[in-house]
């Protein structure tokens, strides 16, 4: 309630039992209208209060009063018809309530009720105030908190989270006013600094300053905080009774003994806000919790996992990060058969949109001429013999040149199996409900795909099919390419639904799963050169062109060239760990399958279930996962490295958090570009950009001394040397628009 801080209290006096609702009021300037919807809010309650209560300074009860003369005022009082109490209380200095007047329907006695029963009217404001969500916060099943006081307990305390309103802020510091005279009765002397353990009392601290100024007409002290464990041992000692300290929350009362401990204040110099009832020393506290009961009861505690809370607001501490290393356990073996099929096709490009434009796809394949592909003819046999039905009367395919070519071999070779004389009705998938798609209802169908990626266009034949088709069904996918392996299982399932429970198949002769985001870098790239002009030469110039997407992707040019004027691509060597098939290892075709079979072994260690949880590329926990930098090692064919740095996502090689993993990356960045060129370092422009994209980051020592390190190691003699020291911020990067004798 605004301005107000309302709670209910039942006191119970000679088997007498009075419903209170209490309207706090801080010392201030006082709202009308405030008050009054505070009044007529409290008055309906379903059951309705015996007595409703304003509880003011003692200074405030005249002007009160007065007030209720004012229309808007008198109004809601005449609410409380002739039922319900409606009078003004007041609190001194040391926060005793006492009844002031009556303003309407007056109760016989009611001063002698209310008197000693100041500590049970504050305590039932107190449980309406920490009964907010979050205030105790318990850890997550199998979970124990380590404390800053390397205590472990399975919940902890948080007083802030119940001061989210101003008005419960200011009954919180009146809830202090008593233990500031206690403190009063020890030192006569006014305070000089009020000490919070965390920022997140503040504000009580501020309140309890004002209240503490404008009822002992004192200076105003300072609030000081001490950062909780951090930072008591750094605190300025007080001198004696001069200081007050409150201590937001301890389920232990630890931080209270060891602050009387370090400055040696007399026990009324500090007061623990929130606390648990079985904690030693609880009556000092300003309010406790009820113990919960141990989430792990019945185990034992020693079977839990720490879980470190730090800092002065006890949040989480932050886990290391995981890493991981790639092994063969993460082989794809769908991915693997996928670019044995294709890779020495030169079908398989990055960054293509087809020929007739459209969508740029990160790894894209060209379906011209499918049929040629290495085990297609007999996958294609086994499907038309075995997975489709004798009833097929018509071929729908989807509406591209390379499915309707594809159709047209699975016409002819269906025409041969099943004898007959002509070959099948080709449709378009665009023509299904018109004339020029007539389909018999019951008849089976074949569907035909060369290459997909979601599905979305075969879920939309399948839709089409829904009203006009009840036979059975065989969909023919040459290919998909999917972001996740859930997306290859989605489709399935969508596919094979049917109301009628029609015969269902699907056929795919290749699939694999590489990733989201598998094309940023080439979009980031882009943007970064757009406006740079031929100091790297012409072929980067060529390069930077087709970053955003040509008809058939990129395949020998998808990263950035090896020699000194980058027009020779990387090739990879013989032995791929991850490819048990032989190629060809004097071409460059291979890099387009490369960076399809990285980006499906990095999808793969995100996504599947290991036994072995070190090996996943993903985390249940609140917690960073990395790539190992020892992969760059274990992996360094130029070709690989470039590929794991264009494939993995934002965050996988975050080092900045981990000392050790930077300090490894530091010391391989230093050698691969101290050999720029040779062998070992032909990947050191694609280890460059990934820096300048902030896709690779170092902790910012590392990458200070990186900087250092090569700034007189790099001569600017070649247009790839002149590349990488732009990219590493040696140089500045040439733009069209600069004059040369700017860069």
């Amino acid at each position: 309630m605004k301005g107000f801080f309302t709670f209910d209290f039942i006191l119970s006096d000679e088997g007498a039992i009075r419903n209170f609702h209490f309207l706090f009021k801080a010392p201030g300037t006082r709202n009308d209208t405030y008050l009054a919807d505070a009044i007529e809010n409290g008055l309906q309650a379903v059951s309705a209060p015996d007595v409703v209560a304003i509880v003011c300074p003692s200074e405030e009860e005249t002007e009160i009063g007065a007030a209720f003369g004012a229309p808007v005022l008198s109004q809601a009082a005449d609410r409380t018809s002739n039922k319900v109490c409606l009078c003004v209380c007041t609190f001194d200095p040391d926060g005793t309530i006492r009844l002031g007047h009556q303003l309407r329907n007056a109760i016989e006695g009611l001063d002698a009720l209310l008197q000693n029963k100041t500590d049970a009217i504050r305590f039932a404001g107190l449980q309406k105030l920490f009964s907010a969500h979050h205030v105790l916060v318990s850890a997550p099943p199998g979970f124990t908190f380590v404390k800053p006081s390397q205590r472990r307990s399975t919940h902890f305390l948080r007083t802030e989270e119940a001061l989210t309103e101003v008005e419960g802020v200011q009954f919180l510091a009146y809830a202090l006013l008593h233990k500031l005279r206690k403190r009063a009765d020890v030192y006569k002397d006014h305070l000089d600094v009020i000490y919070i353990d965390s920022m997140g009392i503040a504000s009580v601290a501020y309140a309890l300053r004002d209240m503490y100024c404008a009822m002992y007409g004192a200076p105003r002290p300072r609030v000081v905080s001490f950062h909780s464990h951090d930072g008591i041992e750094h605190v300025d000692v007080p001198l004696s009774g001069t200081s007050f300290c409150l201590i937001s929350a301890s389920s232990s009362l630890n931080l209270e003994r060891e602050w009387q401990k370090r400055t040696r204040c007399h026990q009324d110099e500090v007061v623990t806000l929130l606390t648990l009832e079985d904690a030693h020393g609880r009556e000092n506290a300003i309010f406790a919790l009820p113990a919960p009961e141990w989430i792990g009861a019945g185990q034992s505690q020693k079977h839990l996992r720490d879980l470190p809370i730090v800092g002065e607001r006890f949040a989480a501490a932050d886990l290391m990060p995981k890493s991981v290393l790639l092994r063969k356990d993460h082989k794809e073996r769908q991915a693997e058969e996928f670019c044995r099929r294709f890779v020495m096709t030169g079908r398989l490009g990055i960054q293509g949109r087809g020929r007739g434009g459209g969508k740029v796809r990160p790894l894209y394949l060209d379906g011209t001429n499918f049929s040629s592909t290495l085990g297609f003819d007999e996958f294609l046999n086994r499907t038309l013999r075995q997975n489709t039905v004798a009833s097929v009367s018509a071929i729908i395919y989807q509406d591209d040149q390379a499915s309707e070519e594809l159709a047209r071999v699975c016409a002819h070779l269906l025409a041969q199996i099943m004898l007959r004389v002509s070959g099948l009705r080709i449709i378009n998938e665009n023509s299904l409900g018109t004339p020029q798609g007539w389909i018999e209802k019951e008849a089976g169908l074949l569907i035909v795909a060369t290459v997909v990626g979601r599905g979305t266009r075969l879920l939309s034949i399948s839709r089409d099919l829904r009203d006009i088709h009840e036979g059975a069904r065989t969909y023919l996918i040459g290919a998909q390419i999917a972001e996740t392996a859930n997306q290859m299982k989605v489709l399935a399932n969508n596919l094979k639904y049917s109301a009628t429970k029609a015969n269902i198949e699907i056929a795919r002769f290749a699939q694999i799963a590489i990733g989201i985001g598998l094309g940023d870098s080439y979009v980031d790239e882009a943007q970064l050169f757009q406006n740079t002009d031929t100091s790297f030469g012409e072929r980067h110039n060529v390069r930077k062109n087709t970053l955003t997407g040509t008809p058939s992707g990129q395949n020998e040019a998808a990263f950035i060239g090896s020699n000194f004027d980058l027009t020779q691509p990387m090739k990879l060597r013989l032995d791929f760990a991850f490819w048990g098939f032989k190629y060809n290892a004097d071409t460059a075709c291979t890099t387009s399958s490369v960076f399809a079979m990285i980006g499906a072994i990095l999808q793969n260690a995100r996504e599947s279930k290991f036994e072995d949880q070190t090996l996943r590329l993903s985390t249940d926990a609140f917690q960073q996962v990395i790539l190992d930098p020892e992969n760059f090692t274990r992996y360094n064919d130029g070709v690989i490295q470039a590929a794991l740095l264009r494939c993995a996502r934002v965050g996988e090689l975050d080092y900045s958090k981990e000392q050790g993993s930077s300090q490894f990356m530091l010391d391989l960045l230093k050698s691969i570009f101290q050999q720029h060129d040779r062998r070992q370092g032909e990947a050191a422009a694609e280890f460059a950009l990934a820096l300048r994209l902030k896709k690779l980051r170092l902790h910012t020592e590392h990458e200070l001394a990186l900087s250092e390190y090569l700034g007189d190691k790099l001569p600017a003699d070649t247009p790839r040397l002149r590349l990488i020291r732009a990219l590493l911020g040696i140089d500045p990067m040439p733009d069209v628009g600069r004059l040369p004798s700017e860069f």
